[in-house]
């Protein structure tokens, strides 16, 4: 005789497991972001929107653990002798999402992944490059931001090649509006970069006597 009463325990359980598996089926909630700067030493905060600060490093380079999420991280550094720089660090889905939708058998396990931002990862590291409070000459206040707007350069670069290289046919508009967006962004950040290299201090030359 057929017991709706077990079968819908039965059913309740496998759901269950499944909500708990869905999320660390391709590797977990958490993952370890090591904090690094330039040059180190500097005490950062991590975090997150609406949440506020979720872990710190007391002096880089350091590790801390964060929940996976699709909202960006902000790393703010501070260091005797250099101005507060903060760092936006986006969240990515990763490349095991479609995985995980096989491994569970349909959509279920990526709509949950999805709610919850289980399926984005972050970079396993971030740099933050310290700017002087002021510079003792005009070079090297320019060796300073070149240095930052190559950098910018050099990121977007390769995150355009990883879209032309990951981009089939049928998805060339998509990824043609997400390479326009990079630069766009890139722009930005680097006249960013232009208004602080205007904007900082160099120290005044001493007469000589």
């Amino acid at each position: 005789m057929f017991d709706k009463r077990l079968w819908t325990m039965g059913a309740v359980a496998t759901l269950s497991v499944l909500l708990a598996s869905c999320a660390t089926v391709a590797g977990g909630t958490s993952q370890d972001i090591v904090v690094e700067t330039d040059p180190p030493g500097a005490a950062c905060t991590v975090a997150r929107g609406t949440e506020g600060a979720i872990g710190s490093v007391a002096s880089t380079p350091g590790k801390l653990t964060v929940k996976r999420r699709k909202e960006a991280l902000q790393v703010t550094c501070t260091r005797a002798g250099y101005d507060q720089t903060a760092e936006i660090v986006d969240s990515k889905l990763r490349g095991a999402t479609i995985g995980n939708i096989i491994l569970l058998g349909g959509l279920l396990g990526v709509a949950v992944d999805a709610a919850s931002g289980a399926n984005n990862d972050y970079p396993d590291s971030v740099l933050v490059i310290m700017t002087p409070a002021s510079f003792p000459t005009a070079a090297f206040r320019d060796e300073h931001f070149t240095k930052l707007a190559n950098r910018i350069r050099e990121t977007s670069a390769k995150e355009i090649k990883t879209i032309q290289d990951r981009c089939s046919s049928s998805q060339r508009e998509m990824c043609q509006l997400d390479i326009q967006r990079i630069e766009e962004t890139r722009d930005k950040a680097i006249a960013g970069v232009e208004q602080k290299r205007s904007a900082a201090k160099v120290a005044e030359a001493v007469p000589s006597r």
